[in-house]
């Protein structure tokens, strides 16, 4: 069964998010990416601003929403996002209700549903790097 096709709102977003992933050694069996760290860190490199924001926040053993939710001043609609990231990583007392989705734009709201995919689904570091370059020969 092939798996779905993930959206990434550019390029960088999905160099940030592959990096990050390999900058904290979330990967098992080699190149599984860990499903709670992935949805988390798709998330939080959405952009270059947000990642620089928050990388004091992240690190190999664990992720601190709460400080990123209290300290950083972020849009309505990213803090949706930031909160939908906590609660994937596993951070239940960070409520995230999916009606909330309802605010994002489209490109966000596709950024949501892909991060319940990483989430739920096991992927390799392979299915990103095939990803990235059918994508970006499909762009040329």
């Amino acid at each position: 069964m092939s798996k779905p096709t993930i959206f990434f709102k550019s390029g960088e977003h999905k160099a940030r998010f592959l990096a990050a992933v390999q900058k904290l050694d979330k990967l098992w069996d080699g190149s599984k990416i860990d499903q709670e760290y992935g949805a988390a860190l798709y998330i939080l490199t959405i952009d270059q601003w947000t990642w620089e924001s928050v990388q004091e926040y992240v690190s190999k053993s664990g992720i601190r929403f709460d400080l990123i939710l209290e300290n950083i001043h972020l849009s309505t609609g990213y803090a949706v996002l930031i909160k939908l990231a906590a609660n994937l990583f596993g951070h239940l007392t960070i409520h995230c209700d999916p009606v909330a989705f309802m605010i994002l734009d489209q490109g966000n709201f596709n950024v949501a549903l892909a991060a319940l995919l990483i989430r739920r689904n096991v992927y390799r570091m392979q299915d990103f790097e095939e990803y990235l370059t059918s994508n970006e020969e499909n762009e040329q």
